[in-house]
């Protein structure tokens, strides 16, 4: 295990005070010091090793300090020119093998810690179908279940990629298929099939499977497309079908709560009591829509189709592109138009419009460009992190000016209970948690 890509500052002790130019740390040597400076001023290992251990919440940080020459592991953020005042951010990132017995690695998603724990786990799902729980502390790997789909993802075939998704108790787990047409959640406390899932076949292939895992009284439940303008509610446990309800007549031009929307990829607010669901309209248009999952469960089975809490933003042409919630008054998401320009949209899902009769428009709140590239939106509960070619970007949500960076950092899954970011490459894996974290519903 290695900690590597200490960009910043904030941590204690011996390791670093918050520091501004011409200031030292708290082991007493200066960041505008030269190497031999610095080895000069070494601080005491076993501090350093203590205090990384406390910010980064692993337990197992052996030897690392006595073979990384620790004046190798601090660099400033990229574009700060040795300027650090008024950031004051551990970004920490910690390298580990990834076991051969998971690799090739499809995908993963993170699993609460238990009792005992050495540190934070994560379900890993093989090339080979393989589900196995992996805690990247101590390295230990333990088959739960396996995963087989014998169904054809989509008559159109290709682009299909598999998902996979953990609810936040971490006895269910569901491998759905991206661009496809089918799901099967799996009970991880016996290893088997507890039900098999069914998007629909018409333009399937356009979205990511649209599911997400939340709570309702207590109990996990998912989240799920039953066909492509259609959502369900199941509770796991039992199998009961939560949102049951009459399908519109697609013959009647003026069927009662007819929705004429393909649904897309599916987020819930962080305190599990809102929907966000990325999906689209003819003609090809993206449409973001918002609406209480509490009120889908209380008080009315139509209300992801046309209820009194169901709002949209019109204002993005594409789907399929990053969205995060950052807090639950705020979502980040991106678009970009034909002239190749990006944008990222701020939305605030409690400030609805009435703009037309029937329609509810969600409100922006910010709006600030970012150029067109390939990465993923995440957070840490107060700013947007943006995981570009070059690493990872922490942006400001009102400015959308760059605050922190970690270069070479892309993950690609987050862990919901502590924030944890992960990327997973062929042979290892690298990890970040952000100083700050609330966990989140789901």
């Amino acid at each position: 295990m290695l900690v590597s890509g200490l960009d910043l500052l904030g941590l204690s002790g011996a390791v670093l005070d918050e520091v501004g130019p011409g200031m030292t740390t708290g082991g007493g040597f200066s960041l505008d010091g030269t190497e031999a400076d610095l080895r000069e001023n070494e601080p005491d290992t076993g501090q350093i090793r203590a205090d990384l251990t406390a910010a980064t919440g692993i337990a197992a940080l052996t030897d690392f300090a006595d073979t990384v020459p620790y004046y190798l592991l601090f660099t400033l953020p990229r574009g700060s020119h040795g300027r650090t005042e008024g950031i004051n951010m551990a970004t920490i990132t910690v390298d580990v093998a990834v076991p051969d017995a998971l690799r090739p690695v499809v995908d993963v998603a993170a699993l609460p810690a238990a009792l005992g724990d050495a540190g934070p786990a994560w379900l890993v799902l093989s090339e080979d179908g393989r589900l196995a729980r992996w805690t990247p502390t101590t390295g230990e790997v333990q088959d739960v279940a396996r995963y087989r789909e014998e169904r054809l993802a989509s008559e159109y075939g290709g682009g299909v990629r598999l998902r996979l998704h953990v609810s936040r108790c971490g006895r269910w787990a569901v491998v759905v298929q991206d661009r496809g047409r089918y799901g099967t959640v799996v009970d991880l406390t016996t290893g088997s099939p507890a039900l098999k899932l069914d998007g629909g076949d018409y333009c399937c292939e356009t979205v990511p499977f649209a599911l997400a895992l939340a709570e309702h009284g207590g109990r996990p439940v998912v989240v799920h497309r039953t066909d492509w303008n259609r959502l369900d509610v199941t509770d796991l446990a039992s199998g009961e079908v939560l949102t049951a309800r009459d399908s519109p007549d697609r013959d009647e031009e003026d069927a009662e709560h007819d929705l004429d929307y393909f649904h897309g990829a599916l987020s819930l607010s962080p305190d599990g009591t809102r929907v966000y669901d990325g999906g689209w309209v003819w003609q090809p248009w993206g449409m973001p829509a918002v609406w209480s999952l509490t009120a889908w469960l209380h008080d009315n089975p139509y209300e992801s189709e046309d209820g009194p809490s169901y709002a949209v933003y019109p204002e993005v042409s594409e789907w399929n592109w990053p969205v995060v919630w950052i807090d639950d008054g705020r979502i980040a998401v991106y678009d970009r138009d034909d002239a190749g320009s990006g944008t990222v949209h701020v939305l605030d899902p409690t400030s609805i419009e009435l703009r037309s009769p029937g329609v509810r428009w969600i409100n922006a709140v910010a709006t600030f460009p970012w150029p067109v590239g390939d990465f993923g939106f995440f957070t840490d509960g107060e700013h947007l992190l943006i995981a570009d070619e070059a690493g990872l970007q922490g942006v400001d949500i009102t400015s959308g000016q760059q605050v922190f960076a970690i270069d070479g950092f892309r993950p690609a899954r987050q862990d919901r209970h502590t924030g944890t970011l992960i990327q997973v490459g062929s042979a290892n894996a690298r990890l970040w948690t952000p100083p700050k974290w609330t966990a989140r519903a789901g």
